[in-house]
């Protein structure tokens, strides 16, 4: 893998916990900041998009509550908390606006986060992502239950803070985001929305989240799946998430 210059990285103190961050890049470009999957840490989009990225972006990512070496802590896990992490990282680092992208559930991440503090978003590309737990697929979303329901029982009979630490991970996609297309609408900045063909999220669920950001654009892969912001990336990804941010050349 190419090598990506290190800019930054270490903890801030945040609501009693420290949290991981790594800042790296382009030291002159515009913010980009990074949003992980479900479970994953700052690292999530490193071989993919994340290194074509760096020779233009200065590129901010952090591992979420129960990731990386950020602790748990003992709240329930929630976007509305992250996007309160996810603001005080940016504070942090004197960042006043930056652009976004996310994968899945770091996409839901940036589409609350968008909602909810829109002075900080230029941009935000999202892939996979979903509004509320309605847009995920009955089969996909039985399973995500199945094995909440498997952690909780573990982590209830045996105290283990990694099934605990599951239990919570998970529980982000048991009930949650609690966003709908009226609160998206609100979105006023380019917004670009990635999808597989046979993503876990439904499709009709995709295309009224693009139908809900005004002047939204979208790209649905063919063929692909929940993971096709780190397949096809080369030829097809990185083409499109580059002329989105502007930098195509």
């Amino acid at each position: 893998m190419e090598e990506v210059k290190v800019i930054d990285y270490g903890f801030f103190n945040h609501d009693g916990l420290a949290f991981e961050y790594h800042v790296s890049g382009n030291e002159e470009g515009e913010a980009l900041v990074m949003l992980n999957g479900n479970g994953g840490d700052y690292r999530c989009f490193e071989g993919d998009l994340y290194v074509p990225l760096s020779k233009y972006f200065k590129i901010i990512r952090f591992s979420t509550r129960g990731t990386g070496k950020t602790p748990l802590g003992d709240k329930k896990l929630t976007f509305e908390l992250f996007c309160d992490d996810l603001k005080a990282l940016l504070d942090y680092l004197d960042v006043k606006s930056a652009n976004f992208c996310g994968f899945s559930d770091g996409g839901n991440l940036g589409m609350c986060f968008a909602v909810t503090y829109p002075e900080y978003v230029k941009r935000l590309a999202v892939f996979g992502s979903n509004l509320n737990t309605r847009g995920t697929k009955t089969g996909d979303q039985l399973g995500i239950i199945k094995d909440h329901r498997i952690y909780a029982i573990k982590a209830f009979f045996t105290k283990d803070k990694e099934m605990v630490r599951r239990r919570e991970i998970e529980g982000l996609m048991v009930g949650q985001p609690h966003l709908n297309y009226k609160k998206l609408s609100a979105i006023n900045v380019p917004f670009l929305n990635v999808f597989g063909e046979f993503d876990m999220i439904k499709r009709r669920h995709s295309r009224k989240i693009t139908k809900a950001v005004k002047g939204a654009e979208e790209v649905m892969v063919l063929n692909g799946g929940h993971s096709t912001a780190f397949k096809k990336t080369d030829f097809l990804i990185l083409p499109v998430v580059k002329r989105f941010f502007g930098v195509d050349n």
